[in-house]
């Protein structure tokens, strides 16, 4: 990787008839002088930004923290729409420090739950890392991520999720954000009040920053990657169906995410829970409801404690496991994104997607804490009998229940207890993650874009979950972001390597859509492609008889 500064200096020079060590000793001076001086900043339309500099492993990074895009959500502003930033005028903007978490609330210790103090309201930020060399007339391919958390839980200033590693080891500029969760981001009225959506407007927004921004930073603007992780995945893939966001971002990256999902198919249940979140909060006295006096309803809301509406969603809703999500049928989703996939309405991109070897583990887990233990520490197996009663419940009003109980436990022997439970996780990790990701590459591949397909086999040596469990939801995240690479006594060697392989491939990915000596993924021909810290093999799939079992019900025949 050769800087823009370098390759500068060393042209000049051989303008000039003569390279010298001085001419390269200036070259490094260029590149890395900017990490002593703490501080950096970048003239932008909306005014200047104050920012820092960070290391790692001895090369310097650009990073600005905390920069707002749109107005803070708070007052009136509360639930509606986000509202575009204003200049802020001749006193720069400092941004030397990652924003407060949006306000969010678990039962469960999820690795991806921001709990940390200080969650807030005025949470609407996002920040930006930048290879040293980087600037308008040195402009790098950017990388944009969210973050995952089921639209629920997650932030941007979680130490995994720093983008310093990416942008000094890929050479990209990097962008990650916050958007409003759970009630603060998709409470639904239908009224210019509480519209829904709100979280998914916050991401456009960040979008239409990064775009209309990036280039002060050292971005290209033309080469902007989206990537996220579970419901930022999710989120991408609904953006790839959305007039709004046309032209936005140039290719992406789907972990374990998947629009092509059945989340979100009635959006009568945002409206039920919103009012039922109401009622619980005595924001409905009488005969008043969201439906015959809203903006009453709404200013009621406004009133309350964020973090309260945050706990009173799971106390509500009939299903604990699962709170408001994006909904169809407005401007940023005119239709249900889902069937656009398969029709193959969406922007034509292309994209590298995959999953983990384990997806359905935490689910299983943190649905059935009284039999395993949220990290399942309580048990590795279940009878056959117990194993039926789990499926049916992971799949309640699902229309082909009896259908999965014998595809997924159907051969398996009565006392095979580790079997069972092993089919019992895989089912759920099918249904909701592995299977959703699969339709949505084969819609992609058939519209004539180029797809990579993956799947990440390695269990960390720092994990809390429980051996059975196997590789988890999320555990591909960390070695992304470069975070064996920061805290190197906690992996192995192999891990480190593992890590370095897999940034060269994102940010590889993220500069042309081409990877080298990988085959692409269609449905008459899915190749994939695993990582595993030992030798990283392909394969077809995965999961095809078990997704192919799927398909009718998702309807991607």
């Amino acid at each position: 990787m050769i800087s823009c500064a370098v390759m500068a200096v060393v042209g000049f020079v051989k303008m000039m008839g003569q390279i010298s060590l001085i001419a390269l000793w200036i070259a490094v001076f260029l590149t890395h002088g900017s990490a002593d001086n703490g501080k950096t900043e970048v003239n932008t339309p909306l005014g200047k930004i104050i920012g820092k500099t960070v290391d790692f492993n001895g090369i310097s990074v650009k990073t600005y923290q905390g920069i707002s895009f749109v107005k803070p959500p708070v007052g009136d502003l509360r639930f509606k729409k986000p509202q575009p930033v204003e200049p802020w005028g001749d006193v720069p903007f400092v941004a030397d420090h990652l924003p407060p978490g949006c306000v969010q609330y678990s039962s469960n210790p999820f690795p991806w739950l921001d709990d940390l103090p200080g969650q807030s309201l005025d949470c609407l930020y996002l920040n930006v890392w930048a290879p040293a060399d980087a600037g308008p007339s040195c402009q790098k391919p950017v990388m944009f991520f969210m973050h995952g958390g089921g639209f629920r839980i997650g932030s941007s200033r979680l130490d995994y999720y720093d983008g310093r590693t990416l942008a000094a080891l890929g050479d990209v500029v990097v962008v990650t954000t916050n958007v409003r969760l759970g009630v603060e981001g998709f409470l639904y009225a239908g009224t210019e009040d509480a519209p829904g959506n709100m979280g998914l407007y916050d991401l456009l927004e960040a979008l239409k920053w990064t775009n209309t921004y990036i280039e002060n930073f050292g971005g290209n603007r033309d080469s902007i990657t989206y990537f996220g992780q579970s419901s930022g995945a999710i989120a991408g893939g609904m953006l790839m169906t959305s007039p709004l966001a046309r032209n936005l971002f140039a290719r992406a990256i789907f972990q374990s995410g998947s629009t092509a999902n059945l989340d979100g198919e009635v959006n009568d249940r945002d409206f039920e829970l919103s009012q039922g979140v109401a009622k619980a909060v005595n924001c409905t006295p009488g005969e008043q409801t969201l439906s015959n006096d809203p903006e009453k309803v709404i200013a009621c809301l406004r009133g309350k404690d964020a973090l309260e509406l945050a706990k009173t969603v799971g106390r509500v809703s009939d299903n604990p496991q699962r709170g408001l999500y994006p909904r169809f049928d407005d401007e940023i989703l005119p239709t249900n994104a889902r069937q656009q996939i398969i029709q193959g309405n969406f922007t034509n991109i292309d994209i590298l997607i995959g999953n983990n070897k384990d997806e359905g583990s935490t689910m299983i887990t943190k649905a059935n804490k009284e039999i395993f233990g949220f990290f399942g520490d309580k048990t590795d197996r279940v009878n056959k009998s117990l194993g039926e009663q789990l499926v049916r419940s992971s799949f309640k009003g699902f229309r082909g229940v009896d259908a999965v109980v014998e595809h997924y436990l159907g051969s398996v022997i009565e006392d095979d207890e580790k079997e069972v439970l092993q089919q019992v996780l895989t089912a759920s990790g099918d249904y909701a993650r592995l299977c959703p990701c699969t339709y949505l590459a084969d819609s992609v591949a058939a519209n004539g874009n180029r797809v990579y397909y993956y799947q990440f086999t390695h269990r960390p040596t720092p994990t809390p979950w429980a051996p059975w469990m196997g590789v988890v939801h999320f555990d591909e995240t960390p070695f992304v972001f470069g975070y064996p690479l920061r805290y190197p006594e906690n992996y192995s060697e192999d891990e480190r390597d593992l890590s370095r392989r897999m940034i060269a491939i994102w940010t590889g990915f993220a500069k042309n859509g081409t990877l080298k000596n990988w085959p692409l993924y269609s449905r008459s021909n899915p190749n994939y492609r695993t990582f595993d810290t030992n030798d990283e093999n392909f394969g077809t799939g995965p999961h095809l008889d078990n997704c192919n079992f799927f398909r009718s019900y998702f309807g991607f025949l």
